[in-house]
């Protein structure tokens, strides 16, 4: 595994490395249209040159940057096959930094080395992914997990969202005024991942959870041997659940880990109103005994009360069925808007319908296939049914609290998860009955 010596930490050295993968991916379309003019159509083989060369910078700058291009491989349809796949399967894969860096990131962060900490370091990282990297080491007879964050993550994550927010809103098709609520969740949640005094809080939180669910582990963690950009917790043995997804041939096996996960998920929603708010593959381990292990708390969101309320009551018939207090919850969430005109608010109404059903569908029927197609099917047909809407791609169509934004990704995560493990899942609607509007 190749590593790196240094980070670019300041904007200019940043924005340089970010503009001359620009110039090397103009010279691929160059050379792909030149091929295209020859009868040559290699749109697959340019997708997948620009999707390594784009990875390489962005794995070396790491931070906020590598974070966004990995949070969009999780949502399918987002990016091109060729990106998707290379940013998924680099979930814990970055580039990592050389043995030196390393050192001098530890003393700099300790004010001692991890020699004088541990009975046992190992210098060569095992994983590293966008904000740090992990090494093995030993204390007591323990054997530890040991997050290093990059040097100038925190600092960068301003500069970097700037950087890449340009490229974002092509796509979307609107103005920064328009989606600047959602800026402020992306950088607030990146600034919290960054701090691995609140990550060490949020895995104390879960494991309070996990005591409820025989089948998950979670790390334990050591506040004497962490701070803000250093994190210790046990080491968890197994395989990754990206492997098991690949490997296991039983499928009760898979519905046993899906069924687990769900618990799981659905009871930090509503017992403590605070989830793992990045589920893709990489955060989690299979092991021999067939439990879940569940890593990396940093990205975690918490819910208020109005919020949970209002947007879960969505899944009761009696409030689905009664379109006054609907509208209410619909304003509320920020789904349509008093400054709407009547067909706005018609067409805004029945967009999110069609999204309430969907996603709504898996959580009300009393067992629920992912193989089956048809519901992934669904997905991508609505999917693209909106992005066909002309009057979607404009700053007026930049709907929905921001308070959503990471609980849709961590169900967009769930499902793709439940997807790939082909499961049969249940989930517990009791919650339904504790709701108060």
């Amino acid at each position: 595994m190749e590593t790196q010596s240094k980070i670019p930490v300041g904007k200019v050295a940043r924005a340089s490395k970010f503009f001359k993968a620009g110039v090397k991916m103009s010279g691929n379309y160059v050379t792909h249209y030149t091929k295209k003019a020859f009868g040559k159509d290699d749109r697959d083989e340019l997708d997948r040159k620009n999707a390594e060369e784009i990875f390489n910078v962005l794995s070396q700058l790491k931070g906020t940057a590598l974070k966004i291009a990995q949070m969009l491989s999780v949502d399918t349809g987002v990016l091109p096959k060729a990106y998707a796949e290379k940013f998924a399967s680099a979930q814990n894969n970055a580039m990592r930094l050389s043995g030196p860096l390393m050192m001098n990131t530890f003393r700099k962060y300790m004010d001692k080395s991890p020699y004088d900490l541990y009975d046992h370091f190992n210098p060569d990282a095992v994983a590293a992914a966008s904000i740090g990297q992990v090494h093995e080491a030993y204390k007591d007879g323990k054997k530890l997990a040991v997050k290093i964050q990059y040097p100038g993550v925190a600092d960068s994550i301003q500069s970097d969202i700037n950087m890449v927010k340009p490229f974002v809103l092509r796509y979307m098709g609107v103005s920064a005024a328009a989606v600047e609520q959602y800026v402020v969740e992306i950088v607030e949640r990146l600034l919290e991942e960054t701090d691995y005094v609140k990550e060490l809080k949020n895995g104390e939180d879960a494991l309070e959870v996990a005591e409820n669910h025989p089948r998950i582990v979670v790390p334990k963690y050591y506040p004497e041997l962490s701070n803000h950009r250093i994190l210790t917790m046990d080491w968890l043995e197994g395989q990754s659940l990206n492997d098991f997804i690949k490997n296991e041939t039983c499928q009760e096996k898979k519905n046993i880990i899906a069924q687990t996960l769900v618990d799981f998920f659905q009871d930090q929603i509503h017992s403590k109103r605070k989830f793992h708010a990045d589920l893709h593959p990489g955060n989690f381990l299979v092991t021999d005994d067939l439990k879940l292990g569940v890593i990396d708390f940093g990205c975690s969101k918490e819910l208020s009360s109005d919020f949970y309320n209002h947007y879960f009551s969505l899944i009761k018939e009696e409030v689905l069925n009664d379109p006054n207090q609907l509208r209410k919850i619909f304003l509320n969430l920020d789904f349509i808007r008093e400054s709407d005109t009547p067909e706005e608010e018609k067409m805004y109404s029945d967009i999110t319908l069609g999204i309430i059903e969907l996603i709504s569908r898996p959580l009300r029927a009393e067992s629920f296939d992912f193989g089956d197609e048809q519901y992934n099917i669904d997905l991508q047909s609505f999917g693209e049914e909106l992005n066909s809407k002309q009057e979607l791609k404009n700053d007026n169509a930049a709907r929905g609290s921001q308070h959503a934004l990471f609980l849709h990704r961590a169900f967009v995560g769930l499902f793709g998860i439940m997807y790939n493990l082909k499961a049969t899942v249940s989930f517990d609607k009791s919650f339904a009955n504790r709701i108060i509007l």
